[in-house]
């Protein structure tokens, strides 16, 4: 009984429960970076079915692989009306009732698929119907043998599925209603629930996850035809499911704490449970499952205050999910956003992952919100107080904020400073430096804002199929132009002032930590920075327009003088010279673990071989330390890299006896841009002012 009205609910036998191994993750993560997504998007994907107490899906069945629709698109059909008249018969247009007679629906009477035998595609022809003929002495098998005998079954007809789909979406509705009613009256009121009212929300909305559970086994049944599976893609009912069965009550519960703390922790662990069931039986919207054990997980660890050890390990049961998604979709950008709250106390690491939601192929808006947090603490910092990370994050700072142009002078010229200084000290075999060329990296697209013009131009790219067609019409550009010095008309950039402040100042601080970097030739740390970079600057020489405005900026001279440092005597040169991207078929290393942070990004596109992180380990499957077996295939990517740059025959050459030269146009653009030395603070002041900056002043 809640608020004077009695509820029907259907009794249901417990769930299976699972949990991934879980690693260590940061332990100061709170309620306020819960992800208050409302819907979630949902994906098909191929793959064998598994069993489950109601169906046996076989093995030859496959699910209807298709695309991921947004929330409000899947939200926006459910609205729709007149896609939910009921009665229609099946067809392409085949649609579900909306909004049944409740008062003539009992939930105990429907017809269910509780009842139907384990075999998939057949039923019992009757419900009192005997196992075995007569159940006399004479008709049993003998010892030692079988009894021949088998129930008598009929298959499972469309209409029989339809109506079943029909039936469990009126009682889904219904209870659904029920869910969003009740919430949001309990949201507003700022009464109390008692220990018998909490019990009975928690009963409601553990009904509307099992009928959510009946419908999707229904709908996703091997018998089920296309249109009968495409029903929970229009509906939106994976969106549905995590907003209306799950999330919009964690928020009641969260918002009622510490009282509501139990039936909290009760709830999460019966959601967990229950998209742990539903990612075993219906991998059909497997994506979209992961994602929500990642959150939910993410709950659990925020509202355990009492227990660190606890914390944690939830924390990498998040993190787990998190990764899985990431990897099965490395270029959404939100699924970055969710692992950048994981990653506290590690603010380098944060900002890494933030930049990447910006700049994916499919980038997350809102994480510009999170990300200022995250650079509060250190506006107005003094310089001494900076190490070498946190002097990085406030640069970035203020060009994200586009802070002043001689406060940016000041903190990167510290940065870089400190970066020459403690360069050794790059944690994580390198993976620091990787981190910071990625950040540059996005500031010279502007952080994924809309109106950035380099972005836009790789976006552009992104239609171009193949990097053949594109080194090819790049190749035409090179050859076209006449190899100006830095006074030429190519060296100007004539875009809005203000975006181009913030890409010129971007490019300003990436290269010139580039050029510390190729100053500390024989570090292995810098090595796995300096393949992101080449990487970077190959996809951007695929793009003439964006070249255009940053060939000068780049230390050319410092590049070609670190790739000949690469050449050692097992080197393959066949590998470093051919056209196609270095793969190895000796069992080495394939994917580096650059690799993994820098593919889905809007930039990277056309650098890897399709298919090429097919078969690639998980992230909770690859080594903490690296296998010093990586440093060959880093190495011939380098001067893969820089051979195929070479090809351009512009900035550099690769001289018949193997060598790497700077031209005497990258001699020139080395000199006017000092990419030796610190940022050129006088060039910076005086090309804000005006509307074409000049990168001859860099």
């Amino acid at each position: 009984v809640l608020n004077g009205q009695s509820h029907v609910l259907i009794g249901q036998p417990p769930l299976s429960s699972g949990r991934p191994t879980s690693g260590v993750l940061a332990d100061d993560c709170t309620l306020d970076t819960v992800s208050s997504q409302g819907a979630r998007v949902s994906k098909h994907s191929r793959g064998s079915a598994s069993r489950t107490e109601k169906f046996r899906r076989r093995e030859s069945s496959r699910t209807l692989r298709g695309h991921r629709l947004s929330a409000s698109q899947q939200l926006a059909n459910y609205a729709d009306a007149s896609e939910l008249a009921s009665g229609k018969p099946i067809g392409t247009n085949f649609s579900l009732t909306k909004e049944p007679a409740y008062a003539n629906y009992d939930l105990d009477t429907r017809p269910g698929f509780r009842r139907f035998h384990s075999d998939p595609n057949a039923v019992p022809s009757s419900a009192n119907e005997k196992i075995g003929g007569d159940e006399s002495m004479e008709d049993l098998p003998p010892k030692g043998g079988l009894s021949q005998s088998t129930p008598e079954t009929n298959p499972i007809t469309e209409e029989q599925l339809i109506n079943e789909v029909r039936g469990i979406y009126a009682g889904l509705v219904m209870v659904e209603k029920k869910c969003i009613e009740i919430d949001k009256q309990q949201t507003e009121s700022k009464a109390e629930l008692s220990g018998s009212q909490w019990q009975a929300l928690i009963s409601l909305h553990r009904t509307l996850l099992y009928e959510h559970h009946d419908f999707f086994l229904a709908s996703q049944h091997p018998s089920a035809s296309l249109v009968l599976k495409r029903l929970a893609d229009k509906y939106a009912m994976p969106a549905r499911m995590w907003r209306y069965g799950i999330h919009s009550f964690l928020e009641l519960l969260r918002q009622k704490l510490p009282e509501s703390l139990d039936y909290m922790l009760n709830f999460i662990n019966l959601a967990y449970s229950m998209m742990t069931l539903l990612l075993e039986s219906v991998s059909a919207f497997r994506d979209t499952w992961i994602e929500c054990l990642g959150d939910l997980a993410r709950y659990r660890m925020a509202v355990e205050e009492s227990d660190m050890r606890d914390r944690e390990v939830w924390a990498g049961v998040s993190r787990y999910w998190y990764n899985q998604d990431a990897d099965r979709n490395p270029d959404v950008g939100r699924i970055q956003h969710h692992l950048a709250v994981l990653a506290r106390p590690d603010v380098l690491q944060q900002l890494f992952y933030y930049a990447k939601a910006l700049v994916s192929v499919r980038p997350f808006p809102n994480a510009r919100e999170s990300v200022i947090l995250l650079f509060n603490p250190y506006n107005g910092q003094p310089l001494h107080q900076l190490t070498m990370v946190t002097a990085f994050i406030a640069t970035h700072g203020v060009l994200f904020t586009r802070g002043p142009t001689e406060q940016f002078i000041i903190l990167a010229n510290h940065f870089l400073a400190l970066l020459r200084r403690e360069i050794r000290r790059l944690s994580r075999q390198g993976q620091q430096g990787v981190y910071m060329m990625s950040c540059n990296f996005a500031s010279m697209l502007q952080y994924g804002e809309p109106e950035a013009v380099m972005a836009m131009e790789f976006s552009k790219q992104r239609e171009i199929e193949t990097v053949d067609e594109a080194h090819a019409f790049a190749l035409e550009w090179t050859r076209g132009s006449d190899n100006a010095g830095p006074s030429s008309e190519s060296a100007t950039v004539t875009i809005d002032r203000i975006s181009t402040q913030m890409a010129f100042q971007g490019s300003c601080l990436a290269f010139h930590t580039l050029a510390v970097l190729l100053d500390q030739m024989g570090d292995p740390n810098i090595y796995p920075s300096v393949h992101t970079s080449l990487a970077f600057i190959w996809c951007l020489a695929l793009h003439p327009p964006a070249m255009q405005q940053l060939e000068q900026m780049i230390p050319w001279p410092a590049i070609a003088q670190f790739l000949n440092t690469l050449f050692r005597p097992d080197t393959i040169v066949a590998k470093v010279e051919h056209a196609s991207f270095p793969l190895f078929n000796d069992g080495t290393i394939q994917q580096l673990p650059e690799d993994f942070l820098i593919r889905g990004q809007a930039w990277s596109q056309l650098y890897y071989p399709e298919k090429f992180f097919e078969g690639a380990p998980s992230e909770d499957e690859r080594p903490i330390i690296e296998d010093p077996s990586a440093a060959i295939p880093r190495r011939h990517r380098c001067l893969w890299l820089g051979a195929k740059i070479a090809t351009f025959n512009r900035w550099m050459a690769y001289t018949s006896i193997r060598r790497f030269e700077a031209t005497q146009l990258a001699r020139e653009f080395a000199q006017t841009a000092g990419s030796c030395g610190g940022l050129n603070s006088q060039a910076l002041v005086a090309n804000s002012s005006h509307v074409d900056i000049e990168m001859s002043g860099a």
